[in-house]
């Protein structure tokens, strides 16, 4: 697998919402919301980025990272539901929905491990992050 992506289809106050498209898998995303790509708050800018398997370091699980973003490091794709969960990260789901009155992505655990057994360990490839134009 040479690229992955990452299609955003809604940029909102209350997070950037997308969808990860891989051969045979595809899932929600939630991050954080658009703010001059500020580190630990703001979603990264859209771009071809190489992504890397490595760990995260919160969880102490296996996790992609997505390298070579400008003035920032640490970007996981991770387990998370809503933006309160991810600090810069990408959060993987199932579903859209609502967690305690906030707008999620449900079911991320599931989808996380979906997601992995998708990447099937490649070591590395390139993650191409872009918003969705009908």
């Amino acid at each position: 697998m040479e690229e992955i992506k990452l299609e955003r289809f809604a940029y909102t106050p209350h997070g950037v919402f997308g969808k990860i498209l891989i051969p045979e898998f595809q899932c929600f995303t939630v991050e954080r919301p658009w703010l001059d790509n500020k580190p630990r708050e703001s979603c990264i800018p859209e771009g071809v980025y190489p992504l890397v398997l490595g760990t995260y370091n919160r969880g102490g699980y296996p996790a992609y990272e997505v390298m070579n973003v400008p003035n920032r490091s640490l970007i996981k794709i991770h387990i998370g539901n809503t933006i309160d969960d991810v600090v810069g990260c990408i959060a993987p789901g199932k579903a859209l929905g609502f967690l305690e009155r906030k707008w999620a992505v449900t079911s991320s655990s599931k989808a996380f491990k979906e997601f992995m057994q998708a990447m099937n360990n490649i070591p590395e490839c390139k993650i191409n992050i872009y918003q969705y134009n009908p």
